[in-house]
Parts: C-alpha cells; structure tokens; sequence
C-alpha cells in the first residue's frame, strides 16, 4: 500500500503512514488513548541464497625438476626465478648448446644419429614435424631425412656444428653419348664441401661430446640355418638367437654374401629372395625367424654357388649387442642346368641414329651358363665397313659366364659426304662347326637386327659450375650445348671425388635428360649436413608451459649428468580450501564460489573443482579437508596468500520470501501475520523453505501480494477517533 492511504474502522481509524499501521482502541464515547503501531512488509518474490564462508590459502604446485641429461659447462641462463616457460622458449645453455623446451612424453637419454632407432626418434621426429619440418613418414628409424629436418631446425636457433672432417671434394666431367652430342673443351666441375657451421669449443674436462648412455646387459647373437645344402626351388630359413632377451628392441646390421645372387626375379640372374641388410630384434624375446628364404628355379647352368648370412659388427666403445661364435650361416646351392639348350637372338637399341653415334646391338640367351657361351654373327646392310662403321676385329663372339646377354658397340663414323640414308644389319648364325644332332645353341626370332643411318651435326656440350658448398646447402652445375637438342638427349657424366656418392651428397645418377628444344639442364648437387647432431639436452620435455620454481645452477658452474638444472611448479595458483568435516559435509565439486583475496581487496568467481574424501591433519592436529577452487581471471598475489571462500551450497531463484522476523514458530508449526486493507491481522500457517540472511523463502501459504507484519509496538501517540 502507498503511503498516505486510510482506511476507516466502526470504531477506529487505521492510517498507513510511511509503512507503518497505528490501529485505535478508543470507542467514540471514550477519551483518546494510545493505539498499537503495525510494522508491515509485503510479500516480495526475490533470489535466496545459502552461503558457507571458508578459509582458503594460494600456492603454486611443484610439478617437475629439469635435470641434466649430460656433463658439462652451463654457457647461458635464459630463465629466472618465476619466469613462465613456454613450449618453444630458450632456458638454457651447456658447452654453448641452447636447451628450448618441448612437448613430448619423456626426457630425451642419449645422442641421436643417422640409424638410431626407438621411440626417442620418434617423439623427435614428431617434434620436428610438429614444427613445420618436413618429414615424410614420422617413425622410429632416424634417417637422413630426420637429420634434414633436424639440421633446418638447429640453424633456425644459431647452433653450432659438430666437430667438423676435413673438406670435401666433388668432381664432375663429361661423359660421351656419340649418338646425341659432343664433349667440348670445358668439360669437368669441381666442389668443395666444408662444415655447416664453426665447430663446438667443448669446456676442458667436459665429456660432453660423444658422450652415450651406458647399457648394463648386452645380448649375445647367433645365426643358424635350417639346411646348409639345397637345390633350386627349395626353401630355408634362417633364425637367431639371442643368451638374453634384450630390454629393448635392437636394430641388428647383418652382411649378405656369397656366390649367389640375391634379388626377387629370377629371370634377371637372381639366385634366392631378398634377404634384407638388417633386423629388428624384439625386446623380450629370445630368437627371431627371418622370412623365408625361396631358393629360385631357373633357365641357368651353373655350378654349385653359396650364401653367407653374416652378423654385423657393431663399432664405437658401448655397442648394443655381442656377436656370438655362431656368426656366419652358410648355405649351399647345388650345382644345375645341364640339361639346357639356349637359344639366341639379336636386338638393337635404336633402329635409326645418325653419323657419329655409337649402336648398341644386344645378344641375348635364353639361359645363363657358368661358362662362356659362343655365337657367330655376320655384319650386312647398305652401310660399308670402314667407311660408314668401324669394323669389329672379331670374328668369333661370346656371352661371357654368368650372363644372358652381351652388348657390341659399333661406332658409325661421322663424314661430310652429303648422302641417303644407310643400314646396318646383323644377323646371328647357327654355328657353322657343331654336331646338327647337339647344337650348342638354337638360334631364335628375331635373328637380325637393322639399323638406319641419318647424316647429321651433333650439338657440342660444355659444363659450368663448381665452387664450395656448405654441409646441408645444395649446389649444382649445369650442361650447356651450343645449340638446342633437337629430341631428349641423355647427357652422360663421371662423378668422382673424396666425398662419397650418396653419404656426403644425396645420390648422382650420372644421367640427365636434356629436353627436345632446350640448350642447358641443371643437375642439383645436395650436400648432406653429416656435422649435425642431436644430443638429449637440445631439448627439454616437460608439460609446458610452467613457472620457474628456483634455479639451481649459475652460469659458468661445471654440473653433472643427473644433476638438478632448474625446478617447476604450476605457471597459475592453486586455490586450496580447508574445511571441517562438518563443512565438508556441505560441499560437493561444481558448487559456486567467490573467491576474496584478503589482502588485496580482490574478488573472483570460481567453482569447486575437486575435494579431497580423506582428512589430514593440519599443525595442531586437527581434522581437516582439502579442495580445489578454480577462478576465472588473474589472482594478484603471492604463494601462501590467504584467501575467503564463500560457497553457495542452494539457490533459490525468484521464490516468494519474508523477513525471518516475520515468521513465527508456534506448537503446530510456521505462521506469519497477515494485516489487510482494514488493518486486521489474521494468523496464516506457511511452509518454510531456504534462508538467506533476513529472508526466508515461503513455499506455501501465501500468494505473494499480501502484507506481513514484522512487529508491533505501543504507538507514539494517541490515535484519531475519526
């Protein structure tokens, strides 16, 4: 009701004044006496809360301490107390090697190289490509792809190589390909390699470099077969075995020999199924079978041959495992083949060349023979000998043992007699002396082979290129022809040098194919980065980011591997509540908090995000719960900073409320008084709900526009009797 509303009565008058009845007990005939003041309320819909206040404190948590994975001289310090550490962040040197966090698993152990395997390399590689350095297929074998991505890695962080070889060098000249150019004057390049970067200057004493974990337990290998005489179409296998099973898996080198030959085709001269250059000894076990071996049957005669399957010697001071006693198998294959009669035939690799090139005319067996096969031929065609070819001096020809084919080069000479063209055919012969009953050889289709010759000029290659190219940078040379090439042209060329094709460079073929219509090609020269290395303390694994606890090192101190570097804790506090066990009743993970830094007037919301189900004991012995309260903003403080929780344990939204003043507790249960507009107050039951404070929530009995009365005094003054 407004205040100022009246309202009159038979016998009185009730007058609402600012919230206030004043209620007459005089009658007319009587004087005026005092009345009784009604403090009304109305019923108001409003939140109620139900809040249990606790003590907290702020604390970082000690996560990890960062020791170091080798000996050595501590360069740098790019961290310091409190500092937050970042995935990708610098924090520390030794022997001038910078240490840069990263994710992963586990802390790096030991130095990685070119064959390494184990999970190590693969939680690099991941780190590596991860970073945007390419690698084609993240596994655990380190390659000189995972040396590729780890060289781009170091150069972008400045480090420096390992201790340097001494240069290299990279020759290359023209060779001849007389049936698509001629060699110019200008025809050899040379290369020097030299390092990648300035050497490490280790500190005196410092064990650093090379420095590899030791291994306690090292295997002992054998290798056996399971028959040491076969014949062709047979199969063996070949096992090894271990006196312990390694605690790891191995990667064990092994050496293939002997006569045989190995390979998957038979019709190319292979003798037996690949057998590959290496294994991977599992970890826990103590033998392992190679896949089986398939001893080919072939269109050959040939005498006994053999295969030996030798273990590898491991090189260096700490090698993974022992080769036993039993380190060869050998394995017989009996002689066979007698039986076949070849057959011989002839083809050209071209059927059109011009003056000056080289023809190459193949014979060809149907079987492979331990001895040399003869054959006679005869040269014919339009062509004349000494003239338009050089003539072979042989009459008589050969396959020689071991192979089913045999190439003779002819050169057709280059003139300036303007002519048409000319051919060049030859034919095989039956031999002309054998038994007709038991030829030595058949002779097949097709038993000629034709060649036309076209008169013409040959473009003149030179080459251009050398100079020195660092270790990881690639260099080149290009051939260049005085004219363009009128079809593709395979140019030819020798690759010499002290570096080694394929170790220190990426493999030369020694072709290039020049294009119809061009004058130059290039040819990359890719030198690889053999001065880098990776060893454990490059990179620091940790579950960044983290705050810096202590530094436990000063720059220039000489530390140990194994010894603490620097500790961690939790980049963020940590809000720990202590409770009761009456209070921990209460509580449960997600309840609403609010969060008040005691000291510095600061306030967050939170939420409870774990509780401890087992009490400890605090310093005077008494029984307490821990819980963690999650904040959404930045506390400024610091550690052991003490904190008050306030927990909302109910919530009450827009629920019908009364001041707690305004209900009464009687014999039968919860009641408030009710004043209507003529001022009589009537007793309604109620049911009570959630108390917040002042006010209580009213679950039933009241509609919501009623008014309640809080209290009732004697009034100030007389009432008017109207």
């Amino acid at each position: 009701m407004g205040a100022g509303k009246k309202v009159g009565l038979g016998l009185g008058a009730v007058a609402l004044l600012a919230g206030v009845f004043v209620i007459g007990r005089s009658t007319i005939d009587e004087a005026p006496k005092r009345g009784l003041v009604i403090k009304p309320q109305p019923v108001t819909r409003r939140t109620l809360s139900d809040v249990l206040t606790v003590n907290g404190v702020l604390q970082r948590d000690e996560t990890q301490t960062l020791n170091s994975s080798v000996d050595g001289k501590v360069s740098s310090l790019s961290v310091e107390d409190g500092d937050t550490i970042n995935a990708g962040d610098p924090v520390f040197s030794l022997d001038g090697r910078m240490a840069y966090a990263v994710k992963g698993d586990f802390a790096f152990f030991r130095k990685l190289d070119v064959g390494s395997v184990g999970p190590d390399v693969l939680q690099l590689e991941q780190e590596l490509a991860g970073g945007g350095y390419a690698i084609a297929k993240v596994d655990n074998l380190y390659t000189e792809e995972t040396r590729a991505a780890l060289a781009k890695w170091q150069v972008d962080r400045g480090y420096p190589g390992a201790t340097p070889g001494p240069d290299q060098t990279v020759t290359i000249s023209l060779g001849q390909n007389s049936a698509g150019y001629k060699v110019g004057k200008a025809n050899t390049a040379a290369f020097t390699i030299v390092p990648s970067a300035p050497p490490i200057t280790a500190t005196p004493g410092s064990p650093r470099l090379g420095h590899m974990p030791s291994v306690v337990t090292k295997p002992t290998i054998n290798v056996t077969a399971s028959s040491n005489h076969v014949n062709e179409g047979d199969d063996v296998t070949i096992t090894f075995t271990s006196d312990v099973a390694p605690a790891q898996d191995l990667s064990v080198g092994l050496t293939i020999g002997g006569s045989a030959t190995g390979g998957n085709d038979p019709t190319n001269g292979d003798d037996y199924s690949t057998i590959k250059g290496s294994f991977v000894f599992p970890a826990g076990q103590t033998s392992v079978t190679l896949p089986v071996v398939q001893i080919f049957k072939d269109q050959v005669i040939e005498d006994s041959e053999d295969i030996t399957v030798t273990l590898t010697v491991q090189f260096g001071n700490d090698p993974n495992y022992i080769v036993g006693p039993t380190s060869v198998a050998t394995i017989n294959i009996e002689a066979n083949g007698g039986d076949l009669v070849p057959v011989f035939t002839v083809v050209t690799d071209t059927s059109l060349t011009n003056e000056g090139q080289q023809v190459t005319f193949t014979v060809k067996s149907t079987v492979e023979s331990n001895q040399d096969q003869n054959f006679t031929l005869v040269f014919g065609g339009t062509a004349t000998p000494t003239d338009d070819y050089v003539e072979l001096d042989k009459k008589n020809f050969k396959i020689t043992a071991g192979n089913t084919s045999t190439n003779l080069q002819v050169q057709i000479r280059n003139d300036s007699v303007v002519e048409g063209d000319e051919t060049l055919s030859v034919t095989v012969l039956p031999d002309p002396l054998a038994d007709p009953v038991h030829p030595p050889y058949l002779v097949g289709d097709p038993a000629t082979a034709d060649v036309t010759i076209k008169s013409t000029d040959l473009p003149e290659m030179r080459l251009v290129g050398g100079g020195a190219i660092r270790r990881g940078n690639s260099g080149g040379f290009q051939v260049v022809a005085d004219a363009a090439v009128t079809e593709d042209t395979s140019i030819n060329y020798q690759v010499g040098g002290t570096a080694t094709n394929g170790r220190d460079y990426e493999v030369l073929t020694g072709t290039v194919i020049m294009r119809a219509g061009t004058s130059s090609v290039s040819v990359p020269l890719k030198v690889i980065n053999v001065d880098v290395i990776f060893l454990p303390s490059d990179m620091l694994v940790a579950a960044w980011p983290a705050r810096v606890g202590k530094v436990e090192v000063d720059e220039g101190e000489f530390v140990l591997q194994g010894a603490p570097v620097i500790s961690l804790t939790e980049p963020v506090f940590t809000i720990t509540m202590k409770v009761s066990p009456s209070d921990r009743a209460q509580l449960k993970v997600g309840q609403v908090t609010k969060v008040t830094l005691k000291a510095g007037d600061q306030e967050l919301d939170g939420v409870i995000s774990s509780l401890d189900d087992s009490a400890k004991a605090d310093s005077a012995g008494t029984e307490i719960y821990e819980g963690v309260v999650t904040v959404k903003g930045e506390l400024a403080a610091v550690d052991g900073a003490s904190v008050t929780i306030d927990v909302t344990l109910d919530e009450k939204v827009d629920v019908l409320s009364v001041p707690v003043a305004a209900v009464v507790r009687t014999a039968a249960g919860d009641e408030v008084r009710v004043v209507n507009d003529q001022g009589t107050i009537s007793r309604v039951p109620v049911t009570i709900g959630l108390v917040d404070n002042e006010y209580v929530e009213i679950v039933t009995g009241l509609k919501g526009d009623e008014l309640v009365v809080i209290d009732v005094d004697a009034a100030g003054t007389p009432t008017s009797t109207g």
